[in-house]
């Protein structure tokens, strides 16, 4: 057990004090009055990987590069390494943890499995890569208590302990800036059942070895306020653990049709001079904007972002294909993905502007999008280019619809 360890020391390190790692503080500091807990991140110190090698523990937080020298000379060196979500894992109250993972839909998965619990009186807890940081809610968690925990590549890649039950959306190559390739994308995802045992849950779209017993998702229609075909593989989950927990399958069916879509996934953000402007800025991936088009089939297309080396062949073939007549692109990829469309094209027409601003971006969009039609905002790609964040686009997206006629 990490505590027990971290209790004979006189000195641990939290790598990374954003708000994982002021939570871990607040809790250490708590069991360990006269530890000395230190804290380094890079906002405060460039130099602030040097030297880590002198403590002989190190809380790292998941936005932190194992790949760093730094990192991989300390651990050679003899230096352990561990994480806020394996601490939270050893000292939950709470053995019935709902682990839930995937390149994407584990936040609706997540959120909507939390949202069944709850609507039928089962105590429930949401945590993990979404909302507080899991140790934040420890006060609230009981033995009787089932926890609900969204959990990233970064925050599995370490893990040494599996969920109860463990839900693996789907694997695409994704985060390939942080991870040295695809593999160990593929690996630290897997890791959500690695530890599992024949007594515990896997629920998955995929064929991969476990020990746990398995359930694969099909993507049966369910009514809903969500769209997209993609979205019956986010849903399956719910009813599974519902009916796992002895919820019927009315009430399950019930709690489902009265939960609302998160903000930013294929978001209705305005209706203006008969276009309807959708954001979709968490589609991060190719596959996620390939989705979004053949949910909503638009005839403007706003995309890209931040590079990760992300292949954009499929999706340059899937506009081509699609009603798509417009492509408004942001650096750094969409002129990349530009280029990969124009392989396909033969011969076709197909409008491309490259711009470097969001008021850009939806003064074309409305110039160019035929009245009665749909202008989506489905990036490909990470918004940090232009944006702070996803959330930032979503808002400046919406701001310029509004502004532009007002």
């Amino acid at each position: 057990m990490i505590l027990n360890e971290i209790s004979k020391l006189d000195k641990v390190l939290i790598l990374g004090f954003a708000r994982e790692g002021q939570s871990t503080y607040n809790f250490l500091r708590k069991k360990f009055p006269i530890l000395q807990i230190d804290h380094a991140d890079a906002k405060d110190d460039p130099g602030y990987l040097l030297n880590i090698e002198h403590w002989p523990l190190i809380i790292k937080s998941p936005g932190v590069s194992p790949h760093k020298p730094e990192i991989v000379a300390a651990k050679q060196a003899g230096v352990r390494f561990t994480s806020h979500m394996q601490i939270f894992f050893e000292v939950c109250p709470s053995k019935k943890i709902i682990g839930v993972t995937g390149t994407k839909g584990k936040s609706t998965t997540t959120s909507l499995i939390h949202h069944v619990l709850i609507s039928n009186n089962i105590k429930c807890s949401l945590v993990g890569n979404i909302g507080k940081p899991a140790l934040d809610y420890l006060d609230e968690i009981t033995p009787q208590t089932w926890v609900v925990c969204e959990l990233s590549s970064y925050q599995l890649m370490d893990l040494t302990v599996s969920p109860h039950i463990a839900i693996l959306q789907n694997i695409y190559p994704d985060h390939l800036d942080y991870h040295k390739d695809f593999e160990e994308y593929k690996s630290a995802k897997l890791n959500i059942t690695k530890y599992q045992t024949p007594v515990d849950y896997l629920i998955t779209q995929l064929d991969i070895p476990t020990k746990a017993q398995k359930i694969i998702i099909k993507p049966v229609p369910v009514e809903s306020q969500l769209l997209g075909i993609h979205n019956l593989y986010n849903i399956q989950p719910s009813i599974i653990i519902g009916e796992l927990l002895g919820i019927s399958k009315d009430k399950i069916l019930s709690s489902i049709k009265t939960f609302q879509p998160l903000e930013t996934r294929l978001e209705l953000v305005a209706e203006k001079n008969g276009i309807k402007f959708y954001a979709d800025t968490l589609a991060t991936i190719p596959e996620a904007t390939i989705a979004a088009i053949d949910t909503l089939h638009p005839a403007t297309l706003i995309a890209g972002g931040h590079d990760r080396h992300q292949d954009y062949s499929d999706l340059a073939q899937k506009i081509i294909d699609s009603n798509i007549k417009t492509l408004i692109l942001f650096p750094a990829t969409g002129p990349r993905l530009w280029q990969e469309v124009q392989k396909h094209l033969e011969g076709g027409r197909m409008d491309s502007f490259q711009v470097a601003g969001m008021p850009e971006a939806i003064k074309l969009a409305f110039e160019h999008t035929p009245k009665n039609s749909i202008c989506l905002l489905s990036p490909a790609a990470p918004s940090f280019t232009l944006f702070r964040d996803y959330r930032d686009e979503h808002d400046q997206y919406k701001k310029a619809v509004t502004d532009f006629l007002s």
